[in-house]
């Protein structure tokens, strides 16, 4: 599950990037598709700040995706 949470963060961070790209015609269609990616990345968030403390050896969310760990 950690493999899919730096995943889909990655493919956020990368079309956050790709709209500043001068080659997108129609930025539309990418900002759907980034659109899709923030909403499931924010319902991958939740069930899996939500697994956390049942499983104690689970890294945590904060962590893999690069900010500081909350307590």
């Amino acid at each position: 599950m950690a493999l899919l949470v730096s995943a889909l963060n990655d493919a956020t961070k990368y079309n956050e990037g790709f709209l500043n790209s001068e080659t997108i015609r129609d930025l539309s269609d990418y900002e759907e598709h980034l659109f899709c990616l923030e909403s499931f990345q924010s319902w991958l968030e939740s069930e899996y700040k939500n697994l956390e403390p049942e499983n104690p050896d689970l890294l945590k969310y904060d962590v893999i995706v690069g900010g500081t760990p909350s307590e």
